[in-house]
């Protein structure tokens, strides 16, 4: 368990983004992230099921049925990164975290549309009380009171919010075992045009780039190829869940990892901080 350097510390806040747009008033498909060091998927809701695999953290599921089983399962898809395999099956709720968050009034969302972004400011500096492994009570004692607590079984959520590079955002640490496993980052803004998502990702990646060198893992997946090679429309194939962009890199103990997905015209921009330690953990 280690401190990171200054710099380093002054970096993370890259790690920003769950953008979240404009609701419709459709039924939404559900996407979530496993949050702690590994989740299981069985092929029923039981934990003496048949194990089908363990998901690692950081991976989205897809919400198959709007259903819960026995009150703390919920059935979801996964779509494997290593063999491109989709697998359904039962995880436990409160192993992952929707990817489109339910942001608590006091958190002061506005779900007003923004036709032109501001700019992401790289001059500013930021640095996150990030000891892996650190306990709840000596991260309260640096970070103060959060604005939210969310706990379930062994795992506890604690939510602020503040003014990052320019922008407002959500910022969510996680705590597996009392142990800090992960930080996770929300933009409090909505963008008006898909496209500017991914701008937005591109000029993040590259400033990554510029830092960390090449990503560990980069992928641009077409679920659906229609847009394609239609560059102006690529706005519209994130928002419909059609694409998705993804890229990891490791910096000492530490996996920075950024995501960009949608689903029914809602767009997830996902940044993470993870200790590299726990993901060699089961649970």
């Amino acid at each position: 368990m280690g401190k990171f350097s200054i710099k380093l510390g002054q970096l993370l806040w890259l790690v920003v983004l769950v953008l979240i747009v404009t609701e419709v008033a459709i039924p939404q498909t559900k996407k979530y992230q496993v949050i702690v060091p590994r989740a299981n998927l069985y092929l029923d809701p039981s934990e003496k099921s048949p194990l089908i695999t363990t998901i690692p953290a950081g991976e989205i599921l897809v919400q198959a049925s709007a259903l819960k089983f026995k009150h703390e399962w919920v059935y979801v898809y996964y779509r494997s990164k290593e063999s491109g395999k989709t697998v359904a099956g039962y995880v436990k709720e409160q192993l992952i975290r929707k990817l489109f968050p339910e942001v608590n009034s006091i958190l002061l969302y506005s779900s007003d549309q923004t036709l032109k972004p501001r700019e992401i400011d790289f001059n500013q500096k930021f640095e996150l009380p990030l000891i892996w492994g650190m306990p709840a009570d000596k991260f309260l004692e640096i970070s103060g009171r959060p604005l939210n607590k969310e706990t379930s079984g062994e795992l506890e959520v604690y939510q602020y919010r503040q003014n990052l590079m320019n922008k407002p955002c959500l910022i969510e640490y996680i705590f597996w075992r009392n142990e800090l496993v992960s930080a996770r980052f929300h933009l409090l803004e909505t963008y008006s045009d898909n496209n500017y998502y991914i701008s937005d990702y591109l000029k993040l990646k590259n400033y990554l780039e510029s830092h960390f060198g090449q990503p560990a893992y980069e992928q641009i997946d077409w679920l659906d190829p229609t847009y394609k090679d239609k560059q102006n429309f690529w706005g519209k194939a994130l928002g419909s869940g059609q694409l998705e962009f993804r890229s990891s890199w490791i910096a000492g103990d530490t996996e920075i990892k950024i995501i960009l997905t949608g689903s029914d015209n809602k767009v997830a921009f996902l940044a993470e901080c993870a200790g590299l330690k726990y993901k060699e953990l089961s649970n």
